[in-house]
């Protein structure tokens, strides 16, 4: 069955983007079928994080959502998946325009799951990340209710850990079964033990990674994905070590 997961953070600037496409990458790597959704319509950056700068002539989720094309459409394979896997990206909008659309015209939210469900289908997909809008709005809504697993990415700073309160109600009003947290960006000088107890006390959900800040993502972002760029770098393995308990290969908590 194929696996559905979230990726969500209550506020921008937490790296949530960058850790779901890196995931999706190294998810395809491990030998799976994967899709990466940018549902993030108000401010998009998936396809920027695998160095696509100009997204036309291709389809969007947005062309899908105010009936351009068929969701699959709008699916692109992206190379360099090796090992059996296979990797298709799925990027929110291309322009400006696309969201002036939604806003005037609006959009059916039933559209949303049901693309979910179309792209597992017909691309055969063993796993589909979503990244999500920092916050709540209408897509992330449908994104998490969809999810089996919902993923929060969480710096450890007191700004981050307020949100802890209503990320957890919004996800238990939306009934997803499973929480990740990821505890990212932890400063130099900050013991990661110290950060990882801060998070999960916030949140009362064991942290499946705590990862430091790394200036050299930084250097690579919207060249390259890091994990490509940086194979071997202590914050790549981090991010592998994710995998298996996002796939259910390992126990529960």
């Amino acid at each position: 069955m194929a696996q559905i997961i979230a990726m969500h953070s209550h506020r921008g600037g937490t790296g949530r983007s960058s850790i779901a496409a890196n995931l999706a990458r190294l998810t395809a790597a491990a030998g799976h079928r994967v899709a990466l959704a940018d549902t993030d319509i108000q401010s998009p950056a998936a396809h920027v994080l695998f160095g696509i700068r100009d997204l036309a002539p291709r389809r969007t989720l947005a062309d899908y959502l105010i009936g351009r094309c068929e969701v699959e459409d709008a699916a692109a394979p992206v190379s360099g998946a090796g090992s059996g896997g296979e990797l298709f990206l799925v990027p929110a909008r291309a322009e400006a325009s696309g969201i002036h659309e939604i806003i005037a015209q609006g959009y059916d939210v039933g559209l949303l799951r049901e693309g979910f469900d179309r792209l597992i289908d017909v691309l055969g997909l063993d796993v589909l990340l979503l990244d999500t809008h920092a916050g709540i709005n209408n897509e992330t809504v449908t994104a998490v209710a969809s999810a089996q697993t919902l993923v929060v990415v969480t710096r450890s700073c007191r700004l981050d850990l307020t949100g802890a309160g209503e990320t957890l109600e919004f996800a238990a009003q939306l009934g997803c079964p499973r929480r990740a947290l990821v505890v990212n960006m932890v400063p130099p000088g900050v013991p990661g033990e110290a950060a990882r107890q801060r998070a999960e006390a916030a949140y009362g959900s064991t942290a499946r990674a705590v990862l430091p800040y790394a200036p050299e993502l930084a250097c690579v972002a919207g060249d390259r994905l890091f994990a490509d760029a940086h194979p071997d770098h202590p914050l790549v393995a981090r991010l592998r070590s994710v995998i298996p308990s996002l796939l259910h290969e390992d126990h529960e908590d």
